[in-house]
């Protein structure tokens, strides 16, 4: 197995330890993590003796558990991430995925490979969603995806480090810190096509599978998730658009649309978040 050093951090919301399909299976995995990094986002406090956490640490070299309380900013976790621990890769997860044995056999068997994207299937309906090559659903392996169209969710992304010293030459953030939930990936994938686009290369792969409780897979979407996913197009309007005219009156429509609706709320909303230009918990 190459000595290669791997990150992970697992990003746990509303939830004791046991109750994490993540967690459950970090605590049964076949190899030992370097870093396994631990994000409580609230709302209660999770204590350093939890035994989950005791029995990972029997498990893996390095485990850290941090206490957010406040629902700390997506992007904001993934930033301080890639910063502050040494490896060769990345890895980010949230809280309801199950880490299979062959996902485990590729991140640890990795070479070369600036970004592994693993295809993502519904716990709920079981059907493959991402990623997405050229808007179509890639459901094959692949180990070198030259497309400049390439969009996946973040948990199970795999980034090398080679990622995160491109990004830091050109002066950028990996993860646009405007976005604090729905978009954090999204504007990830965007920034690198771009770069594709531009003529960098970067070596990203397909050939590891998860299975995840994908929102996308509800019947029904609750309120909350139709909020976010309203500033997530608000955002993204604001700082992706190419073109201010078409961008501005863009926004004028979706403001009319609201109040002619008496959305007052949601337009309210709109016109806040596209002058600050951040979602309100990245302030």
């Amino acid at each position: 197995m190459p000595d290669k050093k791997i990150a992970l951090v697992v990003v746990v919301y509303g939830k004791a330890l046991e109750q994490s399909l993540t967690i459950k299976d970090l605590v049964n995995f076949k190899y030992s993590l370097d870093y396994l990094i631990i994000v409580n986002n609230g709302p209660n406090y999770i204590d350093g003796d939890d035994e989950m956490i005791k029995k990972l640490h029997q498990i893996h070299h390095c485990v850290d558990l941090k206490n957010e309380l406040k629902n700390k900013p997506l992007s904001w976790i993934y930033n301080d991430f890639i910063q502050d621990y040494d490896a060769d890769y990345y890895v980010l997860f949230d809280d309801d995925t199950e880490i299979n044995e062959q996902y485990q056999d590729v991140l640890f068997n990795l070479k070369d490979i600036d970004v592994e994207l693993p295809k993502i299937r519904s716990i709920i309906d079981g059907e493959i969603y991402y990623p997405r090559v050229d808007g179509k659903i890639l459901d094959e392996k692949q180990k070198n995806i030259t497309s400049e169209n390439i969009y996946s969710i973040g948990s199970g992304l795999i980034i090398s480090k080679n990622i995160k010293y491109f990004f830091g030459k050109k002066q950028k953030e990996v993860f646009d810190s405007h976005y604090a939930f729905y978009g954090v990936d999204t504007a990830f994938f965007r920034n690198l096509n771009a770069c594709s686009k531009k003529g960098d290369i970067f070596l990203i792969s397909s050939t590891s599978y998860l299975n995840h409780s994908l929102s996308i897979s509800e019947k029904e979407m609750p309120y909350w998730r139709e909020e976010e996913y309203l500033y997530d197009n608000i955002l993204t309007m604001r700082h992706y658009s190419k073109n201010a005219f078409k961008r501005n009156t863009k926004f004028i429509k979706l403001v009319a649309k609201k109040l002619i609706k008496f959305k007052f709320k949601e337009a309210s909303l709109i016109i806040r978040t596209f002058l600050k230009g951040k979602h309100p918990r990245c302030e």
